[in-house]
C-alpha cells in the first residue's frame, strides 16, 4: 500500500514539477497551488486458495492558487489531464493500473478519485515433516 501510494506522489510530482505534493495534513505553510493524496478506507477480499484481492482507493486533492481569478477552471483543467497521467503509476513492486477515476469540485478544491487495486497471494505455511518413522516387517 505504501508503495502504491509513494509512487502516486511521485507521478505528481514529476507531473508538475513546481507544485508541492503533501501525503500528511499541513496545518501551516502550505504552499499553493498543490496536491494532497489521501488514501481512503482500503479493504481486501479473500479469492480461491491463497490469494487475495486489496482495493486502495485515493483522494487527490487539487488546491489551485489563491489569486486565481477562475478556479473551478483551474481544477477542470487539472482534472482532465489526471485521467490521463494517473492512469498507470510505477512503484518498486512494478505498474499499478487506476481504475474507477472520478472528479469532483467542492468549495474550490478538486477532488480527483482513483483506485488502485493489487492481486496479493499469501506465501504457503511450510509443511509439518515427520520426524521419524519406525518400519517393522515380518514373514507369515
Amino acid at each position: 500500500m505504501q508503495d502504491i501510494k509513494n509512487a502516486l506522489i511521485k507521478k505528481l510530482s514529476l507531473f508538475t514539477p513546481g507544485y508541492p505534493v503533501y501525503d500528511e495534513a499541513v496545518e501551516q505553510g502550505m504552499q499553493q497551488p498543490c496536491f494532497f493524496v489521501l488514501l481512503l478506507e482500503s479493504s481486501q477480499v479473500r479469492g480461491v486458495n491463497r490469494r487475495y484481492q486489496r482495493f486502495n482507493p485515493f483522494d487527490v486533492h487539487y488546491f489551485p492558487q489563491q489569486e486565481s481569478a477562475a478556479p473551478r477552471e483551474e481544477c477542470e483543467l487539472i482534472s482532465e489531464q489526471l485521467y490521463s497521467e494517473l492512469e498507470y503509476v510505477t512503484g518498486h513492486d512494478g505498474l499499478y493500473r487506476g481504475t474507477g477515476m472520478r472528479h469532483e469540485i467542492v468549495d474550490g478544491v478538486l477532488h480527483f478519485f482513483v483506485e488502485y487495486n493489487v492481486h496479493l497471494i499469501r506465501d504457503k505455511a511450510p509443511d509439518i515433516k515427520m520426524q521419524t518413522m519406525k518400519q517393522g516387517g515380518g514373514i507369515k
